[in-house]
């Protein structure tokens, strides 16, 4: 099986003349970005979310046929809750690289998952220790429906410096204005380097409207040679992959941020990217392969593989991590899984009971 192989190589829109449609020939080829799990959304809304790396991995590589470039990846610990457990993304990315070694891995520090006595910076930016061609980052902070993600100045600095230092593309995601002019600033500052890739995350609860007057005002603000792609949630992915298709920008889609099809039914990854490629077939833009990715977004192909040696078990996981408290009472699965599992002293494990401690009278 190999990338693209269920698109269809013929059935995009063209000119009556054969030529690419005026759209392909305004904008280039779209650039598809799968969000398979995210934090947010449960087996209890959608049975076919996938949470474990070997469920990622098989939904992924499904996608890719259809046409899927870059993944944007989050992690599920064992109660299928988010964490920022360096082996979990580190399983999902190795699994992924077996069989679709081109596809570009963009691994998220969104993580709303804190942990007790742990540095929320190190906790959020060391899966990006793997090395993966991308991650996501947020350079301020939002209220997403009743809870604030918190992006403050110093971790947005120290997130910045780490992308810088690794060597690591990362996409801007934009809950609102003031974030893409905290990017520009970072640029300034040398701490960014342009030209950049801007995630317009849309239609978010009390976050940025999902409308044709923002999107156009987002547009507005970018540099010449910056990229965008548009993340619209719920109701809004579609309407703005339509939108970010006509208007020259990327698509991202996936049950991160939308549960549902157009027609109301609750849809699996696999359909959303189908919608999404046939929708880019009628209006006549092709879809972009990893390598035409890579070129679009302003990558250096010869980081493809710089994530494979941390891929290996040889590499003991203490060299990835900064702090290692999270991790003390879990052991390895063991074979070639890079996962680790808990124990029954550790919170994640199912049959977990906390000790109760003495109190003096």
């Amino acid at each position: 099986m190999k990338w693209g192989e269920h698109i269809g190589d013929h059935d995009f829109l063209r000119n009556a003349d054969g030529r690419p449609s005026q759209l392909q020939r305004d904008h280039g080829k779209l650039v598809i970005t799968l969000a398979t799990t995210g934090n947010i959304n449960t087996r209890e809304n959608n049975p076919d979310l996938p949470c474990s790396p070997r469920e990622m991995a098989d939904d992924m590589h499904e996608c890719i046929k259809l046409g899927v470039s870059v993944l944007h990846i989050h992690s599920r610990n064992e109660l299928l809750k988010p964490t920022m457990r360096v082996d979990k993304f580190r399983e999902t990315c190795r699994l992924v690289k077996e069989r679709d070694p081109d596809v570009i891995l963009q691994i998220s520090t969104g993580g709303r998952a804190p942990l007790d006595g742990v540095d929320v910076g190190t906790w959020r930016m060391d899966p990006l220790n793997l090395l993966p061609e991308m991650g996501s980052y947020t350079p301020g902070s939002v209220n997403l429906g009743p809870i604030v993600y918190q992006n403050d100045a110093k971790l947005t600095r120290d997130m910045a410096i780490k992308y810088q230092e690794l060597g690591i593309k990362p996409q801007i995601e934009v809950f609102d204005t003031n974030m893409i002019s905290n990017a520009q600033n970072l640029v300034k500052q040398g701490l960014l380097t342009p030209p950049l890739e801007y995630g317009f995350v849309m239609g978010a609860p009390n976050a940025q409207e999902c409308s044709p007057r923002q999107l156009g005002h987002l547009q507005s603000m970018l540099m010449p040679g910056d990229t965008w792609t548009a993340i619209g949630v719920g109701k809004f992915e579609m309407p703005l992959a339509y939108m970010a298709i006509a208007a020259g920008g990327h698509v991202r889609v996936g049950l991160e941020d939308n549960n549902k099809l157009p027609d109301g039914r609750v849809a699996t990854n696999y359909e959303l990217v189908k919608h999404v490629v046939d929708m880019a077939k009628m209006m006549g833009r092709e879809i972009a392969t990893p390598a035409e990715a890579r070129e679009i977004l302003s990558m250096d192909p010869a980081k493809i593989d710089r994530i494979v040696p941390q891929l290996d078990p040889a590499m003991d996981l203490r060299d990835l991590v900064t702090d290692y408290h999270p991790y003390k009472d879990l052991e390895p699965i063991g074979g070639w899984s890079l996962e680790m599992r808990p124990t029954a002293s550790h919170p994640e494990h199912p049959d977990y009971a906390p000790k109760e401690v003495a109190v003096a009278r």
